[in-house]
């Protein structure tokens, strides 16, 4: 039987696996997703976000900035794909930013679950 270097020994040993279905070093969330017409409905209003701030990027009466902060919010509410994204992109610069968008986030969708 082949033996293993050294070095991926060590990374792997760097690397505890807490099998709490954790990914980079974040919980999962618990608790059942938003229903499917909930998703769809944030899926098309984060597109929506998403094409009014690439159009205010180029047009001076729009603030494309702030659309694309609310597309980014609102997307990461219905695709799980771009809440790893988000927390990957904010979390390591700014954590208290992070705290403050996971806390609205979690009154918004206790809301949408009632």
């Amino acid at each position: 039987m082949p033996m293993e270097p050294a070095e991926a020994r060590e990374s792997r040993a760097r690397r505890p696996d807490k099998g709490d279905g954790s990914r980079h070093g974040r919980k999962r969330r618990s608790g059942r997703p938003l229903p499917l017409v909930t998703r769809v409905v944030f899926g098309t209003l984060g597109s929506l976000f998403l094409v009014l701030g690439i159009a205010g990027l180029f047009l001076p009466f729009l603030q494309g900035i702030l659309f694309l902060v609310l597309a980014a919010a609102v997307l990461s509410l219905a695709s799980e794909r771009v809440d790893g994204w988000l927390f990957r992109l904010i979390s390591e610069r700014w954590p208290r930013l992070w705290k403050r968008v996971e806390r609205i986030r979690t009154r918004v969708r206790w809301k949408f679950r009632r």
